[in-house]
């Protein structure tokens, strides 16, 4: 039961109840009532409330984005236009994101507080989720761009109107209706730089008849690609080192990084001071040796010997092709009744590219060994901890995607005779089937044979493989020793295309498929109750049922066998099996809407709204959750609202039920400069050494990602309130500013990997959740989701809307919204203040997130730049518009340096530049062409490029926040029939 407030909620409860009892009555009667007074104004349904009202400003602050302020953006995907918004923030993907995306979606992230707390609605009805993690979130690039009329953006808690998710706010597409005639469209863009080509095609087909409407449509959107090597931003894994830029990258290296006992490497000369002087040394190859014996390598110099992997394969835009078909009709059955439905397919076909393959042959990683008997190895002893970066010896790793999104709505909507009451009813399927292939990997099985024992057949003079050393009548079939201790294979040499050949033998081809389903039906009445001195109550009060289900088929290669830690290919790609799992929800809900008081001093109007819905989850059980808001005008110009809201999340199928799966994760070791000191738990430190020698070797770990079938709801409160000026002396003018807060209990998240290891070394909790391998460094971790910690946090937006007069200048309008983000405060372990999270570990007792960068593949929340805002100035001249928008990212700091924190130089803490992208269009509309339009722009006028973030896992930025592509020039052709 989720009602903190248990008055407010009592209050709520009796007032609504009371109200429904009255609904048979109340319809009855005003179904016999006729009035000959003037006409009413339309009412409308306005997001964040299922009543019908006149009032376009309620208790509830609404963002509304126009369709021809979508088409001034110059953007071609939805994701492109709505992630530009001031109350978008934090770490919500798009097709920027290439190494944990390329999926070609793009999913909203309301006050940074996740994807899976933001609602997006259709026509105020749920889309279908993204397949991603069946975490919940919807691709918002699934959604049909030529039909969006408006986008309205409710920045206020909604669970007890809509449910489950709303807990930052709810983005509500509102698609055009009743449209009449051809409507078709091109859309060519192209970067300055010659990449990211971009076209788009709508084509749109209406009609309408006595009794409904029908409209049929496609499109067609094509972007291209753009390598990370062509933007210099991007073009090297930059890092700070104690104070130092330098260029970074990782220890598996083309040259390779072998660890080889002392005493077995004879050959090599170990009087360099990389050497050190413990039991084993750390080799490379010296570039442009074969390595064929020991005097090929050298020590390896950890600060020298790293691997640009940034600009070997990675993208900062991600290819993506889409195609859809969609339909949208009504049909006036009777006069009362009216039946309706929507439908839309979309194909997407996208891809990522990343680095080419790190082998790492230790045993909790991929554990295959390079044996004393391969003919490769110059040393005569097993290695087992050996990495290099596989390029050039199979494909680069890329994944690419296929998904489909059906989504369809049917259902009977109309009206209880001529009385106010309305009712509808509907039914919606959604399923989302992704199929993805993958390459470049190496099955496991058949390397280990490739890399172990081998020989020179003696019959032919071919190397083999063997299962016994030295005998050849143990030759395994099928299998050619790989050479993993020289440069990779010339393909233009016998012996380079021999081991090619073998190499292909084993890199296979991986297919998975994912599907998620999603069934709703709802059923909705709301009309007027009955007169009040002030005005007309009404009420709204509906039932809902929804089925949601996910499933996934992965590839038995990439399964991780009972008691196993690795799979059949390497760890990166491993799960332990595949996702299947469903739960559903019964609702009930009842809103009311009272006038209190109106057309008095100092109370022009005054209403009450209250709300409340209960939920009944079949994997957790149940929770109500009631909103109460508050519109008050004491004068005809100032509008003074409030609202307060129980919000909650339901855990997804994927916090629920997803596979196990590892994931690439950055961390700091709290045992380097390890001196024996006592832990909380021996396990902590455990195979480290305590000569204060001891350095991570990687700032990656894999982390086991685990689901749990026993997380409950996140509960949790939000409170708004503010006041909307428009002054009757400045018509056109107004001004907007709400204050909000959000609470957040029962969080649901993995740990970051930092934090559990700091635990096990301060506090003794967690210690089971990692491996340390015989050198001491972090080999692998287990990360099990719970409902952990507690979030609070808090702002203001402030918008300013001018609409001038009219003159011979023209008509111009102005806009300009923005968000500032005043607190963001997450507790990982509820009543654990020491795990209250901080942006900069090397300042102690650090903590808040606001106006910091953390990023999520560091288990952080995102870029929560302190200020964001957007102005827009269009205008328009008879048949002539321009319009310039600027978007402005505050400054946010990170935490820059990988060196310790106890280096000298260390930087605890950096500020990252504010970034300000300006786009300009202009268009003309041809009168003598049924309205048809050309409009030319740019976006990113200036070239602005990312500003540089050391602590970005993408391209040395922030790819979820920052336009990566630069100037950007398009056309737009309307041609209307």
């Amino acid at each position: 039961m989720n009602c903190k407030a248990t008055k407010l909620c009592e209050a709520i409860g009796f007032a609504l109840t009371i109200g429904m009892i009255s609904i048979a009555g109340t319809a009855t009667v005003a179904a016999q009532e006729t009035s000959d007074e003037a006409t009413t104004l339309d009412t409308i349904e306005v997001t964040g409330s299922r009543i019908k009202r006149a009032d376009l400003e309620t208790s509830s602050p609404v963002f509304t984005i126009e369709r021809q302020t979508i088409e001034n953006s110059g953007a071609a995907t939805v994701g492109e236009f709505l992630q530009r918004s001031p109350a978008i923030s934090g770490a919500a993907t798009n097709p920027q994101v290439n190494n944990g995306g390329g999926a070609g979606a793009a999913t909203v992230d309301l006050r940074g507080l996740g994807v899976n707390r933001t609602l997006v609605l259709v026509d105020g009805k749920r889309w279908i989720g993204t397949v991603s993690n069946a975490n919940g979130a919807v691709d918002i690039n699934s959604i049909p761009m030529g039909l969006i009329e408006r986008v309205e953006i409710l920045k206020d808690g909604a669970s007890a109107i809509y449910g489950s998710d709303a807990i930052g706010g709810v983005v509500n597409f509102i698609l055009r209706k009743n449209f009449d005639g051809l409507e078709a469209s091109a859309f060519y863009g192209v970067s300055s730089r010659g990449d990211a080509d971009t076209e788009r095609y709508d084509a749109i087909f209406g009609m309408t008849g006595e009794r409904g409407n029908l409209m049929l449509g496609a499109s067609y959107d094509k972007e291209d690609s753009v390598s990370a090597a062509d933007r210099s931003y991007s073009s090297q894994p930059y890092q700070l080192y104690a104070g130092e830029h330098g260029i970074g990258g990782t220890s598996r290296i083309l040259t390779g990084r072998y660890v080889v006992p002392r005493s077995a490497a004879t050959g090599v000369d170990l009087t360099d001071p990389n050497c050190g002087a413990g039991a084993n040394v750390v080799l490379t190859r010296i570039e442009g040796t074969p390595g064929s014996s020991q005097s090929n390598f050298r020590c390896f110099n950890p600060s020298t010997d790293v691997y640009n992997f940034q600009a070997d394969g990675n993208l900062n835009l991600t290819p993506q092709e889409r195609t859809a078909l969609f339909l949208s009709g009504n049909y006036q059955i009777s006069d009362n009744v009216e039946a309706f439905l929507l439908g839309s397919w979309l194909r997407t076909d996208s891809s990522f590219f990343i680095a080419p393959l790190p082998f790492d042959g230790r045993a909790a990683v991929d554990n295959v060994p390079i044996s004393a008997d391969s003919i490769y190895n110059p040393f005569g002893v097993d290695i087992t901890d050996a990495r290099l970066r596989l390029r050039d010896f199979i494909p680069t790793r890329t994944t690419r995607f296929e998904t489909e999104t059906y989504q369809i709505t049917a259902g009977l909507r109309g009206a209880f005779g001529d009385s106010s009451w309305t009712w509808d009813a509907s039914y919606g399927y959604g399923r989302t089937p992704q199929s993805s292939t993958v390459r470049g990997y190496l099955y496991s099985p058949a390397l280990t044979q490739a890399l172990g024992p081998s020989m020179i057949d003696p019959a032919t003079g071919n190397p083999i493989c063997v299962g016994t050393p030295g005998d050849p009548t143990t030759a395994i079939p099928g299998c050619l020793p790989v050479n993993f201790m020289g440069p990779a294979p010339d393909p233009n040499t016998p012996g380079g295309q021999a081991q090619l050949a073998a190499l292909d033998l084993i890199n296979p081809t991986i297919h998975n498929t994912n599907e998620n389903v999603l069934k709703v039906f709802s059923a909705n009445v709301t009309g007027d109750l009955f007169e009040l001195p002030a005005g007309m109550a009404s009420l709204a009060v509906g039932v809902e049922r929804r089925e949601e289900s996910a499933s996934s088929s992965s590839d038995f290669l990439t399964i991780i066998a009972p008691g196993e830690t690795v799979c059949k290919i390497t760890q990166e790609a491993c799960t332990f099996g595949d996702i299947n799992g469903s739960f559903d929800v019964n609702e009930i809900y009842a809103e009311a809407l009272i006038p209190v008081l109106s057309d008095m001093p100092f109370a022009e109007k005054l209403n009450i709204s209250l709300g409340t819905r209960y939920s009944d989850y079949s994997n957790f059980g149940g929770t109500t959750n009631s909103k109460i808001g508050i519109e008050w005008k004491p004068i005809s110009d100032l509008l003074i609202r409030a609202t307060y809201a129980d919000v909650f999340r339901a855990p997804t199928i994927g916090d629920l039920f997803a596979p196990t799966v590892p994931s690439a994760n950055t961390y700091t070791d709290p045992c380097n400069g390890y001196v024996g000191q006592t832990t909380a738990d021996p396990r902590a430190c455990a195979g480290v050494p305590t000569d204060g020698s001891f350095r991570q070797s990687n700032n990656q770990v894999t982390s086991f990602q685990v689901a749990n079938p026993n997380l409950e709801a996140e509960q949790g409160d939000v409170l708004t309130y503010g006041f909307v000026y428009s002054p009757s002396y400045l018509e056109g003018f107004s001004v907007t500013v709400d204050y909000w807060r959000v609470k957040l209990d029962d969080f649901i998240t993995n740990l970051p990997e930092n934090v559990m290891l700091n635990q096990c070394f301060n506090f003794g909790r967690f210690c089971d959740t990692f491996i340390r391998d015989d050198s001491g460094d972090v080999a692998q971790m287990t990360n099990v989701i719970g409902n952990f910690g507690t979030m609070k946090t808090s702002g203001v937006d402030i918008g300013f809307r001018y609409l001038f007069p009219e003159s011979s200048w023209g008509k111009f309008r102005w806009n300009l919204d923005s968000t500032y983000l005043a607190e963001y405060d997450v507790r990982l372990l509820a009543n654990d203040p020491s795990s209250d999270v901080g942006a900069f570990p090397g300042i102690p007792q650090s903590t808040g997130l606001a106006g910091t960068f953390v990023d999520s593949t560091s288990s952080g929340f995102g870029n929560l730049a302190r200020w964001r805002a957007l102005n827009d100035i269009s205008w328009t001249l008879g048949n002539v518009s321009a319009s310039l928008t600027t978007r402005y990212v505050h400054h946010v700091y990170e935490s820059p340096d990988v060196a310790d924190v106890s280096e000298p130089g260390y930087v605890a803490k950096r500020r990252v530049p504010s970034f300000t992208q300006t786009d300009f269009q202009i268009g003309y509309r041809f009168e003598g062409l049924n309205n048809s339009s050309i409009q030319i722009g740019v976006r990113n006028l200036t070239d602005r490029q990312p500003p540089l973030v050391y602590s970005g896992f993408n391209a040395s930025t922030d790819m979820r926040t920052y336009d990566a592509i630069g100037r950007f020039y398009w056309m737009r052709w309307t041609a209307r029939f």
